[in-house]
């Protein structure tokens, strides 16, 4: 849902955390904005995701570098949930955006 939102209004988002998401395809209005401000996005998912279909997997993982400052990880064994160490990342991710932003 994140991502989605970011693609229909990317001047109301500095940064976004997607857990167990992915991108829906098709061209959406925002798109071009992203290819161009390439905002921050942490994109964790588990290894063994049995709810998102991998076309859908492979599809966001070749269309966010081009639209979006990629972080983020798969993390081996992990269902459609989310674990401690994927939020202790997103700490990490968010912490870093909040800094930067700062900065200037």
């Amino acid at each position: 849902m994140a991502l989605q939102a970011l693609r229909l209004a990317p001047e109301r988002f500095g940064a976004v955390a997607a857990l167990s998401g992915y991108v829906a395809g098709g061209e959406l209005p925002g798109d071009e904005v992203l290819r161009e401000s390439r905002p921050p996005v942490f994109w964790g998912r588990g290894s063994h995701d049995d709810v998102i279909p991998p076309h859908h997997i492979d599809h966001t993982a070749q269309w966010l570098p081009d639209h979006a400052t990629l972080s983020g990880r798969v993390y081996q064994g992990l269902t459609h949930s989310i674990s401690e160490e994927e939020l202790a990342d997103i700490r990490v991710f968010l912490q870093k955006w909040i800094e930067s932003d700062a900065a200037g």
